[in-house]
């Protein structure tokens, strides 16, 4: 069973304002050797939204709505994720959040 990509959970519906409880199971994530991921990079409507894990080992969302560009950014360096470990993403017209959780969510992919 393929599980959807992240971008393919960001539509018109959720554009302005969202949230979504994501497990990425690209085992890429923790890999340092792997210098960059992107996990998304979409533009919907008049926003664009990007999740990319840098070079840095850092997980960047950002979401971007006209001329406000908003980032939110997680550390993974000394992460140590479970197997029940999600990504929150959660974005408005002034905010964008990323962190862990282990509840599976609403919005949750599978």
């Amino acid at each position: 069973m393929a599980f959807p990509k992240l971008g393919d959970l960001i539509d018109e519906y959720n554009e302005i304002k969202g949230s979504i409880t994501y497990k990425l199971d690209d085992r890429r994530l923790l890999d340092k050797s792997v210098p960059e991921i992107v996990f998304c990079d979409k533009t919907v409507g008049k926003s664009h939204f990007s999740l990319v894990r840098t070079p840095e080992f850092e997980m960047v969302f950002t979401y971007k709505k006209g001329n406000k560009t908003h980032q939110s950014r997680i550390d993974l360096n000394d992460f140590n994720p479970s197997s029940e470990a999600r990504f929150f993403l959660s974005w408005g017209p002034d905010h964008c959040e990323i962190c862990w959780t282990t509840n599976p969510g609403c919005c949750c992919n599978f």
